[in-house]
């Protein structure tokens, strides 16, 4: 990456890690791993919601990455926002003008319910993106695919309800990935899941959404 573009990446890590958030089900990366031996940065900013058990919220979220090729077809990357981290592991199976590519993540997020004074949980986070991408042109494509969730969420003395969260989710990612110039790459995003249907209600028991921008630097 060149000088200009690691200090810009610098600056937005500082400004990530110096704003609220609140837990990340975000995909922010694209069905293509990065090539071997490079490294890809992103910087994301998203919106985070959920209605279900536990009271409806959307809260603003910051986010900042960087992927590196570790192997043909094989990239490793970590995610991070405030007081909250990623690891995580992608193959690619398929290239070209159609991408196809798994990935596993796993992360940690401390969150807090309602402010810094309202009662806080413990978040441990699992992903199995299955991710797909079709490419119109060099410029515009279109990224989707399913997505599993794996969520443990610790009960509070204070907040007991907020345990409903827990659970395995199934869900759906859809973006649209537009190249601005060389090496630079824009995403709009939008994730949503839901852990299970109650039918005497007629709706989903939890549903969780996560919605945002993602600018990618290199690496593509």
């Amino acid at each position: 990456m060149k000088h200009n573009q690691a200090l810009s990446f610098f600056f937005l890590i500082l400004l990530a890690l110096g704003l609220t958030s609140c837990a990340s089900v975000s995909t922010m990366q694209t069905a293509g791993v990065v090539p071997e031996g490079e490294v890809r940065w992103a910087i994301a900013s998203t919106g985070t919601g959920g209605d279900g058990d536990a009271q409806p919220s959307a809260d603003p979220n910051f986010e900042a990455s960087v992927r590196y090729g570790a192997a043909e077809n094989f990239d490793i990357g970590l995610k991070i926002n405030f007081l909250g981290a990623q690891v995580g592991a992608k193959y690619q199976f398929v290239r070209g003008d159609f991408d196809l590519s798994l990935g596993l993540e796993a992360g940690y997020q401390w969150v807090r319910s309602n402010g810094m004074d309202d009662p806080s949980s413990h978040i441990l986070a699992f992903q199995l993106p299955l991710l797909m991408e079709y490419h119109f042109n060099p410029y515009v494509g279109l990224a989707f695919g399913p997505k599993f969730l794996g969520l443990y969420v610790a009960e509070t003395d204070k907040r007991a309800d907020i345990w409903n969260n827990s659970g395995f989710y199934v869900g759906l990612m859809v973006g649209l990935p537009l190249r601005l110039t060389e090496g630079v790459w824009f995403q709009p995003e939008f994730n949503v899941y839901s852990n299970a249907y109650d039918e005497a209600e007629n709706s989903f028991t939890n549903v969780l959404w996560q919605a945002g921008v993602s600018v990618f630097f290199g690496g593509l």
